[in-house]
């Protein structure tokens, strides 16, 4: 392969790339998301409409989800140290080792991580768009982050977050507006398991003071 050819390559990726995060919402608004929070309606093949809320910190692995509805009630949240879960009878869990290095290995491959990562250190990932606008973004180490497969508009409408610990893929629908952020406004699991919708979409340079610990402690 030519030296040409692979420049024209690399140039069509980064293109797409920064096609990708200005329909997000643009650099700026992603630098300076350092935590963010989603407020959306679930559906799965369990469970009626369930209301859901994300807290989600962006610069390490932090997550807290509620899940409710009128028979559904669970939490659940994870940090570098430790991850647990409470059901609706009261009990509460731990995360075992497995379940925690796959949550933290998909909380730096989310759509979320992603953007603010291409906004802030670009120059620390890799980019190669093969045929077909199917967009691999990888660590400056090699490793393979995820696959995201972009319309002719480069709006992601596939993303597979790909890791030693598997893969998870979701569909996308248009983007819509939720006040500075442009995302999906719908999404589902490939196999239909489970939909969403976002509510609500609040971005923080600063954290708020959200708890991950045991709801006990």
């Amino acid at each position: 392969m030519s030296p040409q050819h692979i420049c024209s390559q690399e140039t069509a990726a980064n293109t797409a790339v920064q096609e990708f995060l200005e329909n997000m919402g643009g650099e700026e608004l992603w630098k300076s998301t350092n935590f963010i929070y989603l407020k959306e309606k679930m559906w799965n093949k369990q469970a009626n409409v369930i209301d859901m809320e994300v807290w989600l910190d962006l610069t390490s692995p932090k997550s807290k989800i509620k899940l409710k509805n009128e028979t559904f009630d669970r939490v659940r949240a994870f940090t570098e140290h430790g991850g647990w879960g409470k059901l609706e009878n009261g009990r509460q869990y731990e995360f075992d080792s497995l379940r925690l290095k796959q949550e933290i290995a998909n909380w730096k491959r989310n759509i979320y991580a992603i953007c603010r990562r291409i906004a802030l250190d670009k120059e620390e990932l890799t980019f190669d768009l093969k045929p077909n606008n199917i967009l691999e973004i990888y660590e400056d180490t090699g490793t393979l982050l995820c696959i995201v497969e972009l319309n002719v508009n480069s709006i992601p409408i596939k993303w597979v977050m790909k890791s030693s610990y598997g893969e998870e893929v979701t569909l996308h629908g248009p983007l819509d507006t939720f006040g500075r952020y442009r995302l999906p406004g719908w999404s589902t699991s490939q196999d239909g398991h489970w939909q969403f919708e976002y509510v609500e979409v609040k971005g923080y340079k600063t954290a708020p003071n959200i708890s991950f610990e045991p709801e006990d402690h």
